[in-house]
């Protein structure tokens, strides 16, 4: 199971934190490592978690298995509105159309929904793990378009603040629907 970079989680912590959130909702939660870091500097009481196999780090109070494309289906009717939903490096493993589909039903189970993606399109592909695949690429300023953006940042990848490679950089979005 990929990762995401280190470096990128003070920045993830901080909007958290801003953010303020008493439930949380870690879609595409990968090993859990934000489900913890939601516990320790959010004052939330609810922390639950999707993704395609369970998590390595049991931190969730909720886990719901399956495709996040089919996140309708995936929690209960009766599941009160999360205040936050964490899409951390996923967005740009699907479709772009199949984000935007996705992204329109974080919105709904969720006041805002914190993003983080490569800037741009950023080829990767892991041998055996086809959702590891990135089939689409992101900027800043498409969310506004669709979204009321209430935090925005871009900034360096690890690489990038050395070689000054734009390709290198990271979005982080946060937003809430109009």
């Amino acid at each position: 199971m990929p990762t995401s970079e280190h470096w990128q989680i003070p920045r993830v912590v901080d909007a958290m934190a801003f953010a303020n959130p008493a439930s949380v909702l870690d879609v595409g939660c990968g090993y859990g490592k934000y489900g913890v870091l939601a516990r320790e500097y959010t004052p939330a009481t609810r922390v639950d978690a999707i993704d395609i196999a369970p998590p390595r780090y049991p931190v969730y109070d909720h886990f719901y298995e399956g495709d996040l494309r089919q996140l309708s289906t995936l929690i209960p009717k009766d599941t009160p509105r999360y205040d936050l939903a964490l899409w951390l490096d996923v967005i740009e493993h699907l479709e772009k159309e199949e984000a935007w589909a996705v992204l329109d039903q974080l919105v709904k189970v969720s006041k805002t929904v914190l993003i983080t993606t490569p800037f741009g399109f950023r080829p990767q592909e892991v041998p055996g793990l086809p959702f590891e695949t990135h089939r689409s690429g992101w900027y800043p300023w498409e969310f506004g378009k669709r979204y009321r953006v209430v935090r925005s940042q871009v900034f360096p990848g690890h690489f990038s603040k050395y070689l000054r490679l734009p390709r290198l950089w990271q979005v982080l979005v946060l937003v809430s629907g109009r």
